[in-house]
């Protein structure tokens, strides 16, 4: 488990707090602090902060929802695209169930 005080895990909880739509950070914030630490490594987290400077904010609301064009295959970084799909799926129906 990543410590919560890693400076790669805060700037990874900065990018998923600081989204411009509200819909991707309220999302990504609960996914930085329940999925993120105990998930990846210090090497994943500096690639996934990575992968949330490059991806565009439409990028990732598709993600979140389940869309995912081949071109985002290309274009981001499969595993996290996967990750953030599952945990949004699963938020979805912890609630709706």
């Amino acid at each position: 488990m990543i410590s919560k005080q890693n400076h790669a895990y805060k700037r990874c909880f900065f990018l998923c707090s600081r989204r411009a739509m509200l819909e991707n950070e309220l999302l990504l914030k609960k996914f930085a602090l329940e999925y993120v630490p105990y998930n990846y490594t210090e090497e994943d987290i500096q690639e996934f902060n990575q992968f949330l400077n490059d991806i565009y904010d439409n990028d990732l609301f598709d993600v979140i929802m389940g869309i995912k064009p081949a071109s985002y295959y290309k274009k981001y970084n499969q595993r996290f695209l996967k990750d953030i799909e599952s945990f949004a799926f699963n938020e979805y129906h912890k609630k709706n169930t």
